[in-house]
């Protein structure tokens, strides 16, 4: 009897190890530009012509947040929060023109976009690093939009994924590099954005064909082969017995507006009302307003189908983990927007966000609410959550669904939502148990240059540019009644003058954790006479260099502003200094010093171009020289190509020098050898400065091989562990 009963606890025992919930999954579709609206499961008032059946089943197997929010109204912003947990205005990413030199958009903006970064520093904790410590298998397929300019370096295997983009170093191809899920790239031409590739010579040309050499060749559903979802499915295909997370994030809806698809074009032609096919690639709809893009509503309908295929793939597939279930009963499958959906494009109604105000590039409601739906293990389906999330929530919500101790991270902003996503609770809070009733919005940039906070039922909203962004300078709405009920949600009552107590209190607020923060607000433009104070600001009057200290001296004076902030901008990547000749150009800042009408700083090693971004004490903007506007001069430039006093080369050419001695020093102590290459490298560079001149390619040669040999020494000498030579993917290239 004691056996049987050893036998019998034994037994439940094993079993209980046997049927141990494993790791659930989880699978995050970011879309692009997918409006709160366009999903007719989130449609508010009942009227769409759009067709979501895939989002629709999500839904009812699942839970709506209906008060879900983008952390910024643009995508590279968004998209680098969530990733880190953190608010944009602690990631220092406001926009996706990053790294650039501040200058006007026009000579008639009245204010200047502040400068900040274009990528998260690669040292910043990520949910892919976070996922990895419990053993899960990460992917990223799809837009990335986070790492280095025009697709380049850092990848998504910088930032903690198993796998993702890599860049074959400016050769015109981004792609990934298994291929067991890409296939042989010298005979697969696919396009790595799929069915967002622009078709050619308009959108009226370039449909999909039952031709197998067609990129976009339709399957036996009519459907069009787009590459992304195809690398999605074979990713989860390969990966799917262990513990995984994928970041699928879709080109779709983004422009160009268009479809290859024209069954389903007819489809949406004939369901809005168009008699005729359109002859013209041109706008369709001007004038007609609301939701009458036939070629949008296609799109949103083919981005359903890609949503609707990763689900059927996880309904569909036995789970290894979990004998006898299906992925899907052990995984949480999210989708999401960056940002809100785009309203208008040339003279045409692209989506409608109504009832909320504005669309992308605004965060107005219309611009950072945006559709969240989950699924997953205890998930209760066909249900609703009111309660006001972020995707920066994201991040401690992936930790916790691993299984990890809440993460260590002390710049989270996020709170874990898992217990909203279960029904369990009604707040977000924070780690430690406090409970959130604030959301933080900042986007100083141009036309709609404003920055908002979302608090309990209150919206409040400052205007960062007048004169460019034509919104009151200060807003206050109460979007929702005390029952829950929407109240104004569109932002159409002002509330801030009758309810001037409470503005303050918010304004203070809003004011303060910004402060916090360290954020740069926009400049005044210098050009703009009407600007009280303009004729005060100091111009430049001289600029010098000594080794690798530059400076520049100011006017100064009783009729002159006084210069309160100053930030050293530099680039290491100036020029044609990597093979993609000046397209992966980016800046960088350093603090500088105010000495009165002195503003110092030192470059750091390696430095090609270098310049002085300053504020006066009213506001205004004083670069180290005048810039032309963005109407003058392409954002596509290089920086460094059309500046004139950038310091080139010089100074950072001198403060690489000491480094090399530095690594040389470091490797002779305690009898050590000197490096051959390296003192090769130091004896070329030395020559040249010791000229006193040289062309751009001596320059762009001798510091190349300085940094290489430095850098080749990694292990050996703390110098090739430097920040500043490793900022770019260490190749002969840079």
């Amino acid at each position: 009897m004691k056996i049987i009963k050893q036998l019998v606890v034994s037994g439940i025992f094993a079993a209980s190890i046997v049927w141990a919930a494993p790791k659930p999954n989880i699978v995050h579709i970011l879309t692009d530009d997918f409006g709160w609206q366009d999903p007719v499961c989130m449609d508010v008032d009942g009227v769409t012509p759009y067709e979501t059946p895939n989002l629709d089943r999500l839904a009812k197997n699942g839970r709506k947040f209906m008060q879900a929010y983008s952390p910024s109204p643009t995508c590279a912003p968004s998209r680098a929060a969530y990733i880190s947990g953190q608010y944009p205005a602690h990631t220092g990413i406001y926009h996706v023109m990053g790294g650039k030199l501040p200058r006007a958009y026009s000579p008639n903006f009245t204010y200047i976009n502040p400068f900040y970064r274009y990528r998260l520093p690669l040292t910043e904790m990520t949910i892919p690093k976070e996922l990895k410590k419990a053993g899960y298998v990460t992917g990223h397929v799809g837009k990335w939009h986070l790492g280095g300019r025009s697709n380049g370096y850092p990848f998504p295997g910088d930032y903690g994924f198993d796998i993702g983009y890599v860049d074959d170093l400016g050769k015109g191809g981004t792609y990934y590099p298994d291929p067991d899920i890409w296939g042989d790239r010298a005979t697969k031409k696919d396009p790595h954005n799929g069915l967002a590739k622009s078709m050619k010579p308009d959108r009226l040309h370039g449909w999909a064909t039952n031709d197998p050499d067609d990129l976009f060749r339709m399957n036996e559903d009519g459907r069009p082969f787009d590459k992304t979802l195809d690398v999605a499915l074979k990713w989860l295909d390969k990966h799917h017995a262990e513990p995984f997370f994928l970041n699928y994030c879709t080109y779709y809806v983004h422009g160009p507006i268009q479809t290859r698809n024209r069954e389903r074009f007819e489809y949406y032609l004939h369901k809005m009302g168009y008699d005729e096919f359109p002859t013209d690639p041109g706008t369709i709809n001007k004038g007609r307003g609301g939701k009458t893009d036939p070629y949008y509503a296609t799109m949103v309908d083919t981005l359903d189908w890609m949503i609707g295929e990763v689900i059927t793939y996880l309904e569909e597939t036995d789970d290894p983990r979990n004998p006898g279930h299906k992925l899907i009963d052990n995984t949480y499958i999210i989708v999401s927007s960056d940002n809100g959906g785009l309203v208008n494009r040339s003279g045409g109604t692209v989506t409608d966000n109504f009832p909320l105000r504005e669309g992308k590039q605004d965060v107005h409601e219309g611009g950072v609410r945006i559709p969240f739906i989950v699924r997953g293990p205890n998930v209760p389906e066909d249900s609703v959550c009111e309660t006001p999330i972020s995707l920066i929530d994201l991040y401690p919500t992936f930790v916790d669904i691993a299984g990890l101790p809440t993460s260590g991270n002390a710049k989270l902003d996020g709170c874990n939502i898992r217990p909203l996503m279960e029904g369990k609770e009604t707040v977000a809070c924070y780690a430690d148990g406090t409970p959130r009733d604030s959301i933080f919005f900042y986007f100083p940039i141009e036309l709609s240059s404003g920055t908002a906070m979302r608090k309990g039922p209150w919206k409040i909203y400052r205007n960062l540019g007048p004169g460019n962004n034509k919104s009151p300078l200060v807003e206050l709405y109460r979007l929702y009644n005390d029952d829950g009920s929407m109240a104004d949600v569109g932002e159409n009552n002002n509330l801030a003058e009758e309810m001037p107590e409470l503005t303050n209190q918010l304004l203070a607020e809003l004011d303060a954790f910004l402060g916090e923060a360290n954020v740069s607000y926009p400049y005044k433009n210098p050009t703009i006479g009407t600007h009280p104070g303009q004729q005060n600001v100091p111009a430049v009057v001289s600029r010098g260099a000594e080794g690798d200290r530059i400076w520049v001296e100011v006017e100064t004076g009783e009729d002159k502003s006084k210069i309160v902030e100053a930030k050293l901008l530099y680039t290491v990547n100036g020029g044609k200094f990597e093979l993609s000749r000046g397209r992966r150009e980016m800046w960088f800042e350093e603090p500088a010093i105010i000495k009165k009408g002195r503003i110092e700083g030192t470059v750091p090693p390696g430095t090609s171009h270098a310049a002085f971004c300053m504020r006066d004490n009213e506001g205004f903007l004083v670069m180290s020289e005048e810039l032309p506007t963005y109407r003058d001069m392409s954002s596509s430039n290089a920086d460094s190509s059309y500046t004139k006093h950038t310091y080139p080369f010089r100074p950072g050419l001198y403060a690489l020098i000491k480094l090399g001695k530095e690594a040389r020093k470091e490797m002779m102590q305690d009898g050590g050898k000197s490096d051959k290459t390296l003192r090769s490298a130091l004896v070329e560079a030395e020559a040249l400065y010791a000229a006193g001149e040289g062309t751009d390619e001596q320059y762009y040669a001798a510091m190349r091989g300085l940094r290489k040999s430095i850098r080749d020494l990694k292990g050996t000498v703390p110098q090739a562990d430097n920040y500043y030579l490793n900022l770019f993917r260490q190749s002969g290239a840079f």
